[in-house]
This record gives C-alpha cells, structure tokens and sequence, in this order.
C-alpha cells in the first residue's frame, strides 16, 4: 500500500510538535524574559516627541528656549465675574499669596513666576523713570486696587496678556524646572493649592479659578495616559474572554487563546521597554490593537480544531492537531502578514515619530501572537486529551457536522447573499460612489486642546483664556542682528516693531510682546507720561541708557525673556485665539512668506519657533503621508494574497472589500466632520491590515472545497458561511469589541479611534461575507481551479 507523501507544512508540524514541552517552556521562557523590562517603561507626552529630533522647528525652539530661559508653562487663571473684577483688595492679595506659595512646590522655578505680583510697571515721577511691581504690599483699599487697575490697562505689554482688558481675568504663570520630571505632580499641587486658597481667601461667589497651559495639557494628557492604560487593556481582556466562551464553551478555548493575547502584549510591551521606547500619547492603542488581533488567530485554529474533532472522533489528539494545522497555517500566516503590511507602511510614510513607534511594535506584537498560535497553542493542545465543543455536533444519521444558533445565523445569512449576487454587487456599487463623496470632504485639523474632554477643567480653562484674554496658544519669532549690542539701532528696532504690526494683522493673532513694547514704555516714562511718548526713540545713544536706567530701578533679569545679555537676540512672543491647525496655518504661511520677502538681505534675521510652529509642522504633511501609507498597504495586502492563493485576480478579490470599508471609514469622516488628524490618520493602514482578515479566510475555505473536496463552486460557498463564516463571526465580535473599549477612553481622539475603527471593521465583513461570494458567483474566477495562475 502506497503512503501518501507528506506536504512541507505536514512534515514541518509534524517534527515540531514531537516535542510540545520545549515549546512550552521556550514561549514561557521569552514571555517572562521579555516581561521583566516592563519596570522600565516611560512615559513621554511631550510635544517634542511627534517632530523628529533633526527637525528645524525643534532647533529653532531650543535655540529660544536656551537663549530666552523659556519653557512649556502652567498657566492659572484668576476670574471674578463681577463688576470691579480681580481689582479689588481681596482679589488682589489672593493673587499675591498663590503667587508666593507656588514657588514652593517642588519642580516649580520660583524665579520663572508671572504675575501681577511678580511683574513690574515702568511710569515717569519728577524724579524719573521708576520700575515697581504691580503689587508691592498687602492691598488694603480700593483705590489701591484701581491704581493697579490704571496701571495694568496703560501698559500695552500686559493689558490682554496679564490681565483682560475688561478686568475681570488675571493670569499667573508658573514654570517647571523639568516638565517630564514633575510635570504631573506639579500640575496636581498647583491645582490643589489654588482651589484651597480661594476658599479660604476669598469670599465673594463670583471667583474661580482654572489651571491650564501647555504644560498644563502635557501633564494632564500623561495622567491620562496612564489611567486609560490601567483601565482599557483589562476590559478589552475581559470583553474578549466573554466572546470566547461563547464561541466554544470549552475552559481549554479560553485559556489558550489567554496565553496567545497575554504572550503578545507581555512580549511586544517589554521589548518597547527594553529598547528604552516610551509610551507616546498614541501608544496606548497597541496593547489594544494586539488584544483584539491576537485573538482572531486562535479563534480559527480552534474553530477548526473543534470542527475536525467533531467530524473525526476516532483519531487521536496529535492527528487532529496535526490536520488543523495543515489547514489553517496558511491563513494564519498570511492574515498576519497582511497586518504587519498595514502596520508598516503606517510607520514607513509617516513623519511622526509616535506613529512608527505605533506601525512598528504592532507589527512585532502580531509576529509574536502569528508564533504562539502556530506552535504555542498546538503543542498545548497536543498534551490535552480531545474533547468536543457544544458549537461543532456530528450528525446521528450523516456524516455532516452540524453547528449551533451562530452558525445557523450566519448560513441563513448566506443563503439570502448567495441567491442575489447581482443585486449584491449593484448595491456595492452604490454605496461606493456615496463613499466617494463623502471622503472627498475629510480635511486635515486638530487642535491639542481637543484631547480633552469639554467638561474637563482644563479644556474650559483654554477656552476662558481664549475668550476673556489675548490667547492661551503661543509661538516665537527670534529676530537677531549681526553684531553684539546690534539692537540698541532704532532702525533693527523699527524693524521688529513693524514686523510685530504684520504679525498682529494676521488671523487668529490675539497679540504680539517683545523689548520693542518695553522700550517705549521706558521712553514714555522719560516724558512725563505723555502718550505720544510710546515710541522708539530716534536717537541711538538714547536706547542703551534706558536699559541702564532699569537696571538702577529694577532687576535686568526680568528682561531676560524679551532680549539676551548681549542685545543681539530678541523674542517676539504670539499669542493666538485659536489653536486649531487650520488657524495656525493660516498665520504660519504669510509670515514665513513675509519674512523671506522682507528680510532676505536684511541686516536682522528671523526665526519662527515655540510650540504653535512645531504643531504647524507636525500636522503640515499629514494628508499625504497618510493617503500614502493606504496606497502601499493596499498594494501590499493585494501582492500577499496574490502569493498565498497564487493568483493576482483572487489578491484582487480579498482587496476588494477592505478597500470599500476604507472607503466607507472615510466618507463616515467627511459626512461626520471628523478631521484627519494625529489619531485619525493611524485608522487606514490599522483597518487595512485587520480587514482583510475576513477575506483571505473565505476564499482559503471557498478555494480548498472546491480543489481538495471537489464541491461545486456554488455548495462551497455555501459550505463556508456555517464553519468559516461563524469563526469570522466571532472574529468581528472580538476584533470590534477589543477596538470598541478605546471608546471608554478618556481622551476623545481615542474614543473617536474606537467607533471608527469598528465601524470600518464591521463594514469590511459583511463586504467581505457578501462581495467576495457574490464575485464568485457572478464571475466563476478561475484562481478555484487547481494551481491556476488567474
């Protein structure tokens, strides 16, 4: 008797699970070793971390930074509603004493404070210029309030930037000695310390007080980050662990496919943290993504276990493991593939450094779950004495193995798909030209501050800020001469005023600073208070004297932040009302135009820097980097599926349905409004990579019925919706329920991730489970035929 020739894959499977132990402990030994770095994960919030380190707009702002002692800060804003404001005496004081109580925080620089306490007021006496600060003393009367008052609204520099002009809003500005170091706790104790103290100071109904800043935003958005952390990765767990056992109703299917999620995650987190990779604001989806991808695997490999042991309960345990590997190694394999293609092209095409961190340890983690479901989980079951699941029952009187409800469903499901193919590819095709002209509205938008929900005190606190004063978004603009002392020349001067005047005529600017606002103060000081003194002086030799008179009346570091030592360098600072892209866009653009126009041969040159001129950049590129990366998933899914059913035409069908849920995800954008932004532009390679799942499982089980069990095209594909149909059932559930807990986030770009994500995923099958059928039907491929090339 002639023994049949055992294929490649058999003879692989076969020695590899002659010894299931090894396998065992190497996997258990890895999981462990690689978990063990978990300690040393980090997390890093920073805006700087979403534009590459060579980036010249991060060069350009530590260059600021390091000249002008600047940094991200926590800004606290004082409100009473009431007539007078905050100028009354106890107002007023409560500024004062939060003012001196915050440098005593640890992380705080009690130098690097800002407020109507800390800041001085230039005005001429008959004696000259003199420079106090705006509240010296303990403020015992009103019309000690309403000096300050006077004095506030006829200083150009602070009226809107320090204090609204309508009185009722006063900012205090607290900067950290190291954001990443204290930034979360500080934020914490600023907030503490300035709700205490207002209940304990101040006694009038109409006070309150927010705290927000950018450095406010990085140090919420980390405590964020680490309680969605604790929170979603369990109930992603336990919402699949639920599936699971209504899948198979076996305690052996729910925990290998636990070992399966826990390895992946375990594994893929502790190599990030090995190689010292932080967790980025959009990290927190890959232990999610692995979650809800890690358990489509297994659920096919016991799908199919289950259903050979059904069919073939005589035969031992290693024989029904071996046979379901034989027919599912394949599909596993290139599912997976197909993922890292979607994951990889994401990070390839991107230029956000968070977003590769993204492409690239998911695609690790689903190399590691593709391994553990391929060796792990069989050499488990081979150890296992077979047992049936209550989902797959043999027949008394056939052959046939018959499935439970959810196998019913999807075959009734089936059986309405295949009797109208035609209706189903016309209404495909429908929905596609709607798709068409709903993604053509999508555009690029975000703003940081919309990572926060709108009841959150720090979201409202931006949005008082924007309203009540000149802005609570900023960036520079370094202007700097060719020679040391070069800005004591009223000419450079003028040039920065007038430069100051452009900016100011722009969109969205609330106001612009700088010495120039400083200088005129001192010069209309010098003449007897007069108005028509808020000037440059003409003269040179004037202006160095002006600084020398400070300097007698005042500290020379409080100008630190406008000019440096040498009166070479100056910072304009912008505020602006708005801090969406689209806004900031709009300002960028003419002033970079502006500033190669007007100071090209100039004897002054000009920087834009700060943290509205990175977000510009970090967001500027986005469209196409995006729309790239679909391009090369898609071509990539296509060139995989072509190699593993050796056919172009069949890579076409499994493409066909995931580019239709892509194209659907973003019409649901553009009819939504929803923006391509940071979070939105992960979706498609993400979507493209999970989708296709669906499809490469059907036309294996489609393409093996008629090549192997010689069924008729059409009793294979019917043969496929109650086994393969009701393991991508489950596989939906899973897939959309583990995305799905990103929508208990707490920040909104994750739970607007969520519902899109399972939207697009949900979509792509029932595509997959209506399109590629009918397509079949219609067209009758020749890629079914045995060793067809098309």
């Amino acid at each position: 008797m002639e023994t049949k020739k055992m294929s490649k894959s058999e003879t692989f499977f076969n020695k590899a699970l002659k010894y299931p132990w090894f396998i065992i402990l190497l996997s258990l030994l890895i999981i462990v070793g690689l978990g063990s770095q978990l300690p040393k994960m980090e997390i890093d919030t920073t805006i700087e971390a979403f534009i590459p380190p060579s980036h010249h707009s991060l060069k350009n702002r530590e260059e600021v930074r390091e000249l002008f002692g600047l940094s991200d800060p926590i800004v606290i804003a004082v409100v009473n509603e009431s007539k007078e404001g905050v100028y009354t005496p106890e107002m007023l004081n409560y500024i004062k004493k939060l003012s001196d109580e915050v440098q005593l925080i640890e992380g705080v620089d009690p130098d690097k404070i800002t407020s109507l306490s800390t800041e001085n007021n230039i005005y001429g006496t008959e004696e000259g210029m003199v420079v106090d600060p705006f509240i010296e003393e303990i403020i015992k009367t009103n019309a000690e309030a309403n000096t300050i008052r006077n004095g506030v609204l006829g200083y150009p520099l602070y009226a809107g930037n320090l204090a609204s002009e309508d009185g009722t809003t006063s900012l205090i500005v607290v900067e950290l000695l190291d954001k990443i170091k204290y930034g979360k706790q500080a934020y914490k104790d600023i907030k503490k310390l300035a709700e205490t103290l207002l209940a304990k100071e101040v006694t009038v109904s109409t006070a309150n007080v927010h705290v927000a800043g950018e450095g406010g935003v990085v140090s919420h958005q980390a405590e964020y980050i680490d309680g969605d952390a604790k929170k979603m990765t369990p109930l992603a767990f336990l919402v699949i662990l639920i599936v699971l056992v209504i899948a198979y109703r076996t305690f052996r299917g729910l925990y290998l496919t636990v070992f399966v999620i826990l390895g992946a995650v375990v594994s893929t987190m502790g190599i990030m943290a090995g190689l010292g990779v932080p967790m980025y604001l959009t990290s927190n989806v890959i232990p999610v993504i692995l979650i809800a991808i890690s358990v489509a695997d297994a659920i096919h490999i016991l799908g199919a276990y289950y259903e050979f042991l059904a069919e073939h309960p005589e035969k031992t345990s290693r024989e029904i493991v071996l046979m379901t590997m034989k027919d599912m190694w394949r599909p596993v394999t290139f599912t997976s593939l197909t993922n890292v293609a979607g994951f990889m092209a994401l990070s390839i095409t991107t230029t956000i450094p968070p977003l590769k961190m993204v492409g690239i340890f998911s695609s690790i983690g689903v190399l590691m779950a593709m391994l553990l479901s391929l060796l792990l989980v069989p050499a488990i079951l081979i150890l296992l004495k077979p047992k049936l699941s209550k989902a797959y029952q043999k027949s008394k009187d056939s052959k046939e193995v018959k499935t439970d409800f959810f196998g019913k469903l999807v075959f009734k499901m089936g059986t309405i798909i295949t009797s109208n193919p035609k209706k189903i590819l016309y209404t495909t095709l429908a929905i596609l030209l709607i798709g068409v002209f709903g993604a053509t509205k999508v555009y690029v938008d975000e703003a940081s501050i919309d990572n926060f929900s709108e009841k959150t005190d720090i979201y409202k606190a931006d949005k008082l800020i924007n309203t009540k004063m000149n802005g609570a978004n900023t960036f520079d603009v370094m202007v700097s001469a060719n020679e040391t002392e070069g800005l004591f020349d009223a000419k450079k001067l003028k040039k920065i005023e007038a430069l100051q005047e452009y900016i100011e005529s722009l969109p969205f600017v609330g106001s612009t600073t700088s010495i120039v606002d400083i200088i005129k103060q001192m010069n209309k000081s010098l003449n007897e208070n007069k108005q028509g003194a808020y000037k440059i002086p003409e003269n040179n030799d004037i202006i160095p004297q002006l600084f020398l008179l400070y300097s007698a009346s005042g500290d020379p570091a409080d100008l630190e932040k406008f000019i440096d030592y040498d009166y070479q360098h100056a910072n304009i600072s912008v505020t602006l009302k708005d801090g969406k892209y689209s806004s900031v866009k709009q300002i960028i653009e003419p002033l970079k135009a502006h500033i190669a126009s007007k100071f090209k041969t100039s004897d002054v040159k000009v920087k834009i820097a700060g943290w509205m001129n990175i977000f510009y950049y970090w967001l500027d590129g986005i469209a196409f980097s995006n729309y790239l990366g679909l391009f090369i998933a898609l071509i990539a899914v296509w060139l995989l599926t072509s190699i593993s059913f050796k056919s172009i035409v069949a890579g076409l069908y499994a493409v066909t349905p995931v580019f239709m849920a892509i194209l659907i995800f973003y019409a649901v954008m553009g009819f939504a409004g929803i923006t391509l932004n940071t979070a939105t532009s992960i979706f498609g390679a993400i979507a493209i990579g999970v989708s296709v799942d669906f499809a490469i499982h059907i036309i294996q089980h489609i393409k093996y019925a008629v090549n192997h069990r010689h069924l008729s095209i059409d009793n294979a594909v019917l043969d496929m919706y109650p086994s393969t149909g009701r393991a991508l059932l489950f596989n939906v559930f899973a897939v959309c329920l583990g995305f799905g807990i990103n929508m208990t986030s707490s920040l909104p770009p994750f739970v607007t991730f969520g519902a899109l994500i399972t939207t697009c995923v949900a979509t792509s099958f029932l595509a997959s489970l209506s399109i590629i059928p009918a397509l079949i039907k219609v067209f009758r491929p020749k890629f079914l035929k045995e060793g067809a090339l098309l």
